[in-house]
């Protein structure tokens, strides 16, 4: 089964404080766990396709602002999915992948994102959506390496490098940093370079961050070390400032 679609948009918003959401229930997990969402469709027993497309867009939508709401804090979260696309992962889940837009907090301003996410055909219910926001294709600055951006992407990576390997040292050493606008709010940020382990040699790291230009905060941050990276080399060298 394939099913992909360019139609107008599905329009799903949550007000988070009071748990208000639109065709379908969240449920999450305690604060003090990791974030997580299960989004399900209130009609979980369609009677004919068109219903159960109907479902399967409101559970994403769901998963998609829930995802949102838990990473950004934001009380209010409105998405518009304007492609989606469907693919058997088996004989009950499907891959559902898509476009669309997404407006956090007061914003004026709709960010485009693209998402993937798994979605349980029996149960009606949607996964955690993987997250990617700006414009698929965002044109990429090189970033100055002794710049403010790139010496604060280096100590929170190094933070988080430190709090993972606790037993030995280990330090961040950034070769190439570029930055791309998602709205007018966040900037993509990409980084290359290697990790060294004190003692024990060098390891190649690639690093992607969201930064929040409104408020200064660095909302995703995520890395990953050695060779086999599923992440594309999509960094160009760094200049140094002038």
């Amino acid at each position: 089964m394939h099913r992909h679609l360019l139609r107008k948009s599905v329009l799903v918003a949550m007000m988070a404080s009071a748990g208000v959401l639109t065709s379908v229930a969240i449920a999450q997990k305690p604060a003090t766990g990791p974030n997580w969402v299960h989004a399900q469709a209130r009609d979980t027993a369609p009677d004919s396709r068109i219903e159960g497309d109907q479902s399967m867009d409101a559970a994403v939508a769901a998963a998609v602002i829930g995802a949102v709401a838990t990473e950004f804090g934001e009380r209010k979260v409105e998405v518009r999915l304007d492609e989606v696309a469907v693919m058997p992962a088996s004989i009950r889940d499907r891959t559902v992948t898509g476009e669309g837009r997404l407006r956090i907090g007061g914003d004026d301003e709709w960010v485009a994102f693209q998402f993937d996410v798994l979605y349980d055909t029996e149960t009606a219910t949607a996964g955690v959506p993987a997250l990617r926001l700006g414009d698929p294709d965002p044109a990429s600055d090189p970033v100055p390496l002794d710049s403010q951006l790139a010496a604060e992407l280096d100590a929170h990576v190094n933070a988080a490098l430190d709090a993972e390997f606790s037993s030995q040292a280990v330090e961040l050493v950034t070769t190439h940093v570029t930055a791309a606008s998602a709205g007018g709010r966040f900037l993509q940020v990409a980084a290359m370079g290697t990790a060294e382990f004190a003692g024990e040699g060098t390891t190649p790291a690639q690093v992607r961050a969201l930064y929040d230009r409104s408020s200064g905060d660095w909302v995703r941050l995520d890395y990953e070390l050695g060779t086999t990276s599923n992440w594309a080399d999509e960094a160009e060298p760094a200049v140094a400032a002038r």
